[in-house]
């Protein structure tokens, strides 16, 4: 299984803005990060916010490039640009998830 994104398969569109990060699935993404971390294949079948999890664990213990690639970059550059903003992360997303189920997005 490739870190790489396949634009052909939703479940593997790297995630780029803080919507994209709120509409993930929390509980599926520390799974990702875990297995990712311990060296663990990433199988097809997996969701899109596993993947994500998998990448960043994958990454943050050196089994995949440690700089990340420009998807982790412009991820990062549009949520905490300069560093700024990554302390009320957590309110953010939760401000996005609010409005994703005012819209009927999320549950």
């Amino acid at each position: 299984m490739t870190t790489e994104p396949d634009f052909k398969n939703p479940n593997r569109e790297p995630v780029t803005t803080l919507m994209d990060l709120a509409r993930l699935n929390d509980d599926e993404m520390a799974d990702g990060y875990r297995d990712g971390s311990e060296g663990l294949p990433c199988g097809d079948n997996r969701s899109r916010s596993y993947w994500h999890g998998w990448r960043n664990g994958a990454r943050d213990h050196g089994h995949r490039d440690r700089d990340g690639d420009m998807w982790d970059a412009l991820l990062v550059g549009g949520i905490a640009p300069g560093g700024r903003g990554v302390a009320d992360l957590p309110a953010r997303i939760e401000q996005c998830r609010k409005l994703l189920r005012e819209m009927g997005e999320l549950a």
